[in-house]
């Protein structure tokens, strides 16, 4: 808990610190200097930023570790939840094969058939020549004539 504290302070410290620098650079813009409006925005914000590359480093890095840290945290968990998904889509699959055919791979599904389709197929007697059976009986019924 403290870890996830720690890494929202230091964002939020980062954070506070720049946006307080550029608002110091962007006073004295403003006040002491001849450059006002946006010329003040957008210059102050140059300066700043140059600034907080000498003054900021350290903070930055920390900061950017605690950022790091937070996403790998987010990534880990979207591994595990991919690797405990497969876990159960193997598991289902060893329960469909039945206790002989674990090894031979002749229930597996491919992710992007659909189980129906394929079902219906198998369940008709179909070969690879799916659809073309009243053309083969037109082709024979033909044969049959020409020999008659």
């Amino acid at each position: 808990m403290t870890k996830t504290k720690n890494r929202w302070l230091n964002f939020a410290t980062y954070t506070v610190v720049r946006l307080l620098l550029w608002l110091g650079v962007w006073a004295i813009l403003q006040f002491l200097t001849p450059v006002k409006g946006i010329m003040a925005v957008v210059l102050a914000l140059l300066i700043s930023s140059a600034i907080s590359i000498v003054l900021l480093d350290r903070q930055r890095d920390v900061m950017s570790e605690s950022v790091g840290a937070f996403f790998s945290g987010i990534n880990q968990k979207i591994e595990s939840s991919g690797a405990a998904e497969d876990l159960w889509q193997e598991d289902i699959l060893r329960e469909r094969s039945g206790p002989g055919e674990q090894g031979s791979g002749a229930n597996t599904v491919d992710q992007h058939e659909q189980p129906g389709l394929l079902q219906s197929e198998n369940e008709a007697g179909s070969d690879s020549t799916t659809g073309d059976e009243p053309d083969r009986l037109d082709a024979q019924d033909k044969t049959e004539k020409d020999e008659q």
